[in-house]
């Protein structure tokens, strides 16, 4: 393999969006190691690796890594946890056990992230229902589980019950991760009923015969969100507890709707 030791060094690849880092809070950082001669991505739930952060400051330090499935059985993604202590830019690169250390890549951590924050309330907007419109016109899902689309985004927030939102488009998805996301939401639903679940489709004209003709939805845009898939869990005060973009862990959501008492 050209990425093994002795040859060409593989890349890392940070995953989330620009602009979604904030410093104060805990962040998850998604990378990916690709072989940069083939651009395969290398990682595996049977290669450890470690990671390393290098702060404006210069100063570097080995963080632990968790592998996650981005689509199942075929593309993998390491998971890194770190609260953020300067703005500016950081550098992260990874050391997988067998082969050369990676190359690093760039990443910014500021203080102005258009999202909800861990902490501030969700924001609260009426989005489409099945009282209203046909399933399949609301959801690119091809298996969707009805009771994700019965309560309005803002009637959910305002009902007492912990929410969780899943923004996302699965036939439209350019990673392919909006559908195992919404799978792994879907899959826990049952064993945590005292909750509210959503999905909220990224675009409103799920018919379009183009993705140029695709117009962004208007929780979408109100949500600033830069990228998909993202999933939200509220607690029951509509305030954001949880966060997760691009890939969920196992348990990452069931934790979370644990520590809202869903």
């Amino acid at each position: 393999m050209a990425a093994c030791s002795g040859g060409v060094a593989p890349l890392t690849v940070v995953a989330n969006a620009p602009g979604t880092f904030n410093i104060g809070e805990p962040q998850r950082v998604l990378v990916g190691l690709v072989d940069a001669e083939t651009a395969e991505f290398l990682a595996s739930p049977d290669l450890g690796t470690a990671g390393v952060l290098i702060a404006p400051d210069m100063t570097e330090r080995e963080v632990p890594t968790e592998f996650l499935w981005t689509v199942p059985d075929r593309v993998g993604i390491y998971l890194i946890r770190n609260t953020f202590d300067q703005e500016g830019t950081w550098w992260i690169k990874l050391r997988p056990q067998g082969m050369t250390e990676s190359m690093q890549a760039s990443f910014i951590v500021g203080n102005d992230d258009p999202m909800p924050g861990i902490g501030e309330p969700a924001v609260s907007i009426e989005t489409r229902t099945t009282a209203e419109h046909e399933l399949d016109e609301i959801s690119s899902d091809p298996d969707p589980d009805p009771t994700f689309y019965e309560v309005s985004l803002d009637q959910a927030l305002s009902n007492g019950q912990p929410t969780v939102v899943v923004f996302a488009s699965p036939a439209f998805c350019t990673s392919q991760t909006c559908g195992p996301m919404l799978d792994q939401v879907e899959a826990v639903a049952s064993k945590h009923p005292g909750a509210n679940y959503l999905h909220i489709e990224i675009y409103e004209n799920l018919d379009a015969e183009t993705p140029e003709e695709l117009e962004i939805s208007d929780a979408v845009t109100a949500w600033g969100l830069p990228s998909e898939p993202w999933v939200f869990v509220m607690d029951s005060e509509g305030n954001v507890a949880s966060r997760f973009e691009g890939a969920l862990g196992e348990g990452e959501i069931e934790e979370a709707l644990v520590a809202v008492g869903a």
